[in-house]
């Protein structure tokens, strides 16, 4: 399908990929059945800032829809829409200019014996916003969404002594100029999630007034950017700071703490407010619009997914419960409370426990596989991963031995766990006796879990004696086969 392009908006009106042009052909071969429903199209047509997809759906599972973008009549001989995928729509752009770009998209449902269901019409638009021009709103207390002509999000968090500008999109426009209408006189600091340039894309603008944040794994490519936005190396080393897991950026009336969350990225991030339970996860925990439609990306890593299962769960530890509002990077509206993140981990496990059973085409890219949990237009919480197929098991299922959780309750594990990293040390408090150890399979079909030889109940603390120098943990994990086993050593001191 090719797009038409508005000319002079103001004089000429929008022209759509849709002109009928009496190409009827001769009449369609009927069934004498029941006649089927028209196919219907999700989302409903409408005018979008961005790329977006269609579906389109049909009453009776069994048949068969045909449609055209030219404003023809669909026939047995048009294209035949495939369920597993969607239809993109797209708009465009003269240098830094966008312009309206009309689809019109008729289909026909037909099914052997029944007959065919009248045409269906779905008229869409894709008004796209100048390179240069942003939008926002105030989706919540303190909070500003504002969005690029690509519609990639960032939020401005006021505080009563500065401002946080988490992540900056990838327009060309004068952004910081844009946000100074809301920043109340007050200094912008910036913190990325990660350093993807639809993230980082405009953090030139702000780096040589206030210090801009990102995780240590993703400084390198932030630099980069920067290096060839014209920025100094003298402004860069001074300004452009890693930030750590546990660290904090105080904005007066409440202060926002960091997670690492590799994944994504290695040096992912998210950014937790505690005094509102706002969550700002960036690509960290993907994002699940349900029309492009979005996913989390895993599929680059080369690493098995069960250390990123552990990332997700030691990270939810810390706020699990708590969490109100979620802002991911590519969402239009906040997700609300942590159903999101409970059908994400579900995911991973699922992944774990069947493997390839679970794995479906993704529809964003095509060609690779995804798990998906939720119906992705029906439930507001649905996920889907996009996963590397060669390496996103750390073994055959039924021969996964390893643990994507070891805590220890009342001590500090040294160094921060990780599943293929075996031996450990707890600084345990002078006075503490004994200590909960909660250890978690990486496959739930594990055939055993003990700690100190004695059999323990997956994800329940489990007390040892934790008196200093009392010796050592030892966590023993048998994978479902019975065939393989890994050991997990914790030194206590």
């Amino acid at each position: 399908m090719q797009p038409i392009k508005s000319i002079c908006l103001a004089v000429l009106p929008l022209l759509f990929v849709s002109a009928v042009y009496g190409q009827f052909g001769p009449p369609e071969p009927q069934g004498t059945g029941p006649k089927l429903s028209p196919p219907t199209a999700f989302p409903a047509p409408g005018i979008f800032p961005t790329t977006e997809s269609v579906t389109l759906l049909d009453a009776d599972p069994q048949a068969v829809i045909h449609y055209t973008w030219d404003g023809s009549t669909p026939t047995s001989k048009s294209h035949v829409y495939d369920p597993l995928q969607v239809l993109f729509i797209g708009g465009i752009y003269e240098g830094d200019h966008g312009f309206k770009a009309g689809y019109t998209l008729r289909a026909v449902a037909m099914h052997e014996g029944n007959t065919n269901s009248n045409i269906a019409n779905f008229q869409y638009v894709v008004d796209r916003r100048d390179r240069t021009a942003y939008v926002s709103e105030q989706i919540l207390p303190g909070i500003r969404m504002i969005r690029d002509s690509d519609n990639d999000k960032m939020f401005l968090i006021q505080g009563t002594t500065k401002c946080v500008l988490i992540d900056s999109g990838q327009g060309t426009g004068k952004l910081k100029e844009y946000l100074s209408q809301y920043t109340g006189g007050l200094p912008i600091e910036a913190i990325f999630t990660h350093n993807h340039g639809d993230h980082i894309g405009q953090a030139d603008q702000f780096i040589r007034d206030s210090k801009e944040h990102i995780g240590a794994p993703d400084r390198p490519g932030a630099e980069r950017l920067l290096k060839a936005r014209g920025i100094p190396d003298d402004v860069i080393a001074q300004y452009l700071l890693v930030i750590h897991q546990g660290d904090r950026v105080d904005l007066g009336d409440r202060s926002l703490i960091v997670y690492d969350v590799p994944g994504h990225t290695p040096g992912s991030i998210v950014i937790f407010d505690e005094k509102t339970g706002y969550l700002f996860t960036g690509d960290s925990y993907g994002s699940n619009s349900p029309t492009i439609p979005d996913a989390l990306w895993l599929q680059f890593t080369p690493a098995p997914l069960d250390g990123y299962l552990a990332t997700v769960k030691a990270s939810r530890a810390n706020f699990r419960g708590k969490v109100t509002n979620i802002m991911t990077g590519h969402n239009d509206q906040p997700l609300h409370g942590e159903a999101y993140l409970d059908n994400l981990q579900q995911a991973l496990q699922s992944l774990m426990d069947k493997g390839d059973a679970v794995l479906v085409p993704s529809y964003r890219p095509t060609g690779l596989l995804q798990v998906t949990i939720g119906d992705r237009i029906l439930d507001p919480d649905w996920v889907a991963i996009n996963v590397n197929k060669a390496h996103y098991l750390p073994a055959p299922i039924d021969k996964i031995a390893g643990l994507t959780r070891l805590a220890i309750e009342g001590a500090t594990l040294t160094p921060s766990f990780s599943p293929d990293v075996k031996s450990y040390t707890a600084t345990v408090p002078p006075d503490a006796s004994t200590v909960s150890v909660i250890a978690e399979p990486t496959s739930t079909r594990s055939s055993a879990l003990a700690i100190n030889g004695e059999p323990v109940t997956a994800g329940v603390p489990h007390p040892v004696t934790a008196a200093k120098n009392a010796g050592e943990i030892k966590i023993h994990v048998v994978a479902p086969d019975g065939t393989h086993s890994a050991d997990y050593t914790v030194k206590v001191q």
